[in-house]
């Protein structure tokens, strides 16, 4: 039998026809195919903004599968991640709503005019949230030097719309609008999405704060038995004990303000905290000295730790060798621990043993590191933080105020509390 032929008008725009069989079902046209994409990746975004503004506004934390330290964690509290007190995640939200509502006016049953305005409304978002992918990647990449999954996955969602969108504006078009009118029209559209993208970026770089406040644990059953011999604390609200003597320390063991630090070498909000601390040692009338509580986030000896992620995966190896540096020669510690912040990223545990070798050598090493003390040490530091019920790290404390938990942005942000309530005041100069 001969198939029977039909034809039909395919798109104003250009005109053709396509031919099909009576036999074949039609297939879809690339515009509508274009359509179902913009609303399905504007879906997956508005899934995974919402679900990363409840994180944001709930303060539950960090998303699904990122730890304390992680680069979820270095993103969404960064000073990046909030405008005016709101979470990006909110005003992606609103975007990609935006662009859901205004598919409905480019659909099939809608007139040619009803259309072309629906077209060069989703232009506009389109371009927006093309330039706000690549702004959000840049940061992460060049300034927080850090990744968020969940925010990387936004950003492609994010990406593929803005990328469906123009590929839907080349499968459409307004057949009574000249070749120069449609190309004024779109520019108009791309245009207006520029500006409005590079006002928020201006805005966002002198507006913007860290929404991640410091998070407070209750110290009334801490303790400081005072400057002496055998000094004992008990912080963690009394849940870690601290003998001064034995555990790490930078300072005098007879300085009046005693504060704990809880940290990883890996962690980059650690690191920024620890340079702080170091920072103002000397700037107060009153002394402080700092003592130094490993808390790797690493599941190989922190079993709070579900995964590992690739960035902590030598946090175990490398406090136990500088825990071995302290324990076979303290008058090397402060000097391992300055060479450990030196460079900008965490050094490898290779060498930092081959360090430690150098500073108190290889027998000493290694005779440490076998020391029973190390992992007594790590092993009661991580049930504290356990049983504390603690979500991140670091974690400043000191015997006569409750815990600070979090990352602070600034030296002034951690001393603002430090200076409060433990009664430092500075030095004259």
């Amino acid at each position: 039998m001969v198939p029977v032929f039909t034809t039909e008008f395919a798109h104003a725009m250009s005109g053709e026809f396509q031919i099909r069989t009576a036999n074949t079902p039609e297939r879809p046209s690339p515009a509508r195919r274009a359509l179902f994409a913009i609303r399905a990746f504007a879906f997956v975004a508005v899934l995974l903004s919402a679900y990363l503004t409840y994180v944001s506004i709930s303060q539950h934390g960090l998303p699904l599968g990122c730890g304390s330290g992680s680069g979820c964690d270095a993103v969404l509290r960064s000073r990046w991640s909030f405008l005016f007190g709101i979470p990006m995640g909110a005003y992606a939200l609103v975007v990609y709503l935006a662009v859901l509502g205004t598919t409905v006016l480019v659909g099939p049953n809608r007139s040619a005019s009803i259309r072309w305005r629906g077209l060069t409304l989703l232009l506009t978002p389109a371009v927006c949230v093309f330039l706000a992918g690549v702004w959000f990647v840049g940061l992460q990449l060049f300034v927080l030097k850090a990744m968020c999954r969940w925010c990387m996955a936004d950003h492609v969602a994010g990406l593929a719309t803005a990328f469906a969108i123009v590929y839907f504006a080349r499968m459409t078009s307004r057949p009574t609008l000249s070749p120069p009118k449609k190309r004024t029209a779109w520019g108009r559209a791309v245009l207006t999405g520029a500006v409005m993208a590079v006002v928020w970026f201006t805005t966002q770089y002198f507006f913007s704060e860290s929404g991640a406040k410091f998070a407070r644990l209750p110290g009334d059953q801490n303790i400081d038995t005072g400057p002496g011999p055998g000094r004992e604390l008990a912080v963690l609200n009394g849940r870690l004990p601290v003998s001064v003597e034995e555990v790490p320390i930078l300072g005098s063991a007879d300085a009046d303000v005693p504060i704990v630090l809880l940290y990883d070498y890996c962690c980059p909000h650690c690191r920024a905290t620890h340079g702080f601390l170091i920072e103002r040692m000397n700037s107060y009338s009153a002394s402080y000295c700092i003592l130094l509580l490993p808390l790797p986030l690493d599941a190989d000896c922190n079993d709070t730790v579900q995964e590992t992620e690739f960035r902590f995966e030598e946090s175990c190896d490398l406090v136990r060798i500088a825990l071995a540096v302290w324990r076979g020669d303290r008058s090397k510690f402060a000097e391992f621990d300055a060479w450990m912040y030196q460079p900008e990223t965490p050094r490898g545990a290779e060498e930092a043993k081959q360090h430690a070798a150098r500073l108190i050598g290889t027998k000493k090493l290694e005779s440490a590191l076998a020391d029973p003390w190390i992992e007594e040490r790590i092993a009661q530091d991580v049930r504290a933080y356990r049983d504390s019920g603690v979500e991140q790290i670091p974690i400043v404390l000191s015997p006569k105020m409750d815990a600070i938990v979090g990352r602070a942005e600034t030296a002034d942000d951690l001393f603002e509390i430090l200076e409060g309530e433990l009664g430092l005041s500075r030095a004259e100069k």
